[in-house]
């Protein structure tokens, strides 16, 4: 009689298999995108960037810097004043 899997044993497989899965995905997102809007997705979808780099084949550094020249844009166009809306007048 083979012996029982550890349940640490069996809960580690399972989660490298969802690891393979969530890359898969991540990979086939990703699939043609340039890398800045690439990396935009990954962390919108709550990759961290260490994550993002080995998925794009470049450096946390790079993802890093990305990540806050979209958060510095994203901030920029939330402060301009929002034009007036005309209304006809009856």
């Amino acid at each position: 009689m083979a012996p029982m899997a550890n349940n640490d044993d069996v809960l580690e497989r399972i989660e490298s298999k969802l690891d393979q899965m969530l890359r898969l995905a991540a990979l086939q997102m990703t699939t043609g995108m340039k890398q800045t809007p690439a990396i935009q997705l990954l962390t919108v979808a709550g990759f961290d960037r260490h994550l993002i780099a080995d998925l794009l084949d470049t450096t946390p550094n790079t993802v890093s810097v990305t990540q806050s020249t979209l958060k510095k844009a994203k901030a920029k166009q939330n402060s301009k004043p929002r034009q007036p809306e005309m209304v006809e007048a009856e």
